[in-house]
């Protein structure tokens, strides 16, 4: 059985973009930072040979690291954690190593030394390439030139991605589209693209515009991400995520298929064993990683949502059986009765595949996916 291990850098620097709502703590890069991460690492990887013998039967086949800011460590650092999964875990021969890079972290040598420790999947977090954007949503790190991005894209043996925002106030739709064109130009394998929102207890939801001007020209730039990527070679796989061909993420991939993934470090989430869990704060996580997991103990109802708020993500859509391999759920009538109003909306559509029924949202559908999962999730 394959397992995807998560692992959570919580440390940003000098402090978090307005727009972020993940765990995260501002750093900076002091003799207390070096104390701290030295502890955080020795930590870590204590936790992660804890849960090791509970794991003897899966093989690890993808590993992420994401954050806060996980470019803010170095070589070291990453090749104790990587050598103390692969010394107490199977470990898949193609197996995915992810990580997320700011490109104020970003230099050639950097990405080099990572790959000598077996990361072989960068996220560059771009965002955006428009400087009034940028200082609009807050971005902490410098903006990204095209000069970084063509030599990231350009280094061998690894697979290049590139994180976009769109939608963000301050944009212009010319300014845009020639920033998308620039990042495609220079190749990367996979290209997320999130529509900005403004999270709540976020420095940025100070700013969220209230109009429908704002919500339509949201989607009018989102209609033309998904024209230009997929026009050239971008297969649009799921609501955020393109990808040219062989190149998506395997591991986010788990987490829209409800496959089993164990989460590690201070804010680390995990779901293994049709269960969830979350680990607490650092200062909790520092006394005793093992004591601050916590299980998200749900109801079979609530396990059928989340399948559904995962698997409409997804392009392809799912099989209906599946909802109840997966959940135990038996669906009721009055969930099968919304997916018919849907589908006679257009929000939804049905296919027969080997006699076995198969949903995933319309174009439109896609657009109004919190509706469509509003409707699915009251008629539970």
């Amino acid at each position: 059985m394959n397992l995807g291990i998560y692992i959570h850098i919580p440390f940003c620097h000098k402090e978090k973009c307005d727009y972020c709502d993940f765990y995260s703590i501002p750093v900076k890069k002091n003799k207390s930072w070096h104390t701290l991460i030295e502890k955080y690492i020795k930590t870590l990887c204590a936790e992660i040979i804890y849960y090791s013998t509970e794991f003897q039967d899966h093989v690890v086949d993808t590993i992420y690291f994401g954050g806060g800011t996980p470019s803010l460590l170095e070589r070291n650092h990453y090749a104790t954690i990587v050598n103390t999964i692969k010394n107490y875990y199977a470990i898949a021969l193609d197996i995915e190593i992810t990580l997320e890079c700011n490109p104020d972290h970003y230099s050639l040598n950097y990405i080099k030394e990572l790959q000598s420790v077996g990361i072989n999947r960068f996220v560059l977090g771009v965002q955006t390439l428009d400087k009034r954007a940028h200082e609009y949503i807050g971005r902490k790190p410098k903006p990204a030139g095209r000069e970084i991005i063509e030599e990231f894209c350009s280094i061998p043996d690894i697979i290049s991605c590139i994180d976009i925002i769109v939608g963000i106030p301050k944009q212009t739709v010319t300014s845009y589209i020639y920033s998308l064109n620039t990042i495609i130009q220079c190749k990367p394998k996979h290209i997320s693209a999130y529509i900005l929102t403004f999270e709540k207890n976020t420095v940025l939801s100070s700013r969220v515009p209230h109009s429908e001007k704002f919500s339509n020209f949201q989607r009018t730039m989102f209609e033309k991400t998904i024209t230009i990527l997929t026009t050239s070679g971008y297969r649009h796989y799921e609501v955020s995520n393109f990808a040219l061909p062989q190149f998506e993420s395997r591991h986010n991939c788990k987490y829209w298929n409800f496959e089993e993934y164990i989460g590690f470090g201070a804010g680390a989430h995990s779901f293994y064993k049709q269960r969830r869990y979350y680990n607490s704060n650092l200062n909790d996580y520092l006394n005793n990683p093992i004591d601050s997991r916590i299980e998200d103990v749900r109801t079979i109802k609530d396990i059928a949502i989340e399948y559904l708020m995962n698997k409409l993500r997804l392009i392809d859509g799912f099989f209906l059986n599946e909802l109840y391999i997966k959940t135990n759920y038996v669906p009721s009538s009055g969930f099968k009765d919304a997916i018919e109003i849907l589908i006679e909306k257009k929000l939804l559509q049905r296919s027969i595949i080997e006699g076995q029924d198969k949903l995933q949202c319309t174009y439109e559908g896609m657009f109004m996916l919190d509706s469509v999962l509003f409707e699915l999730m009251n008629s539970i």
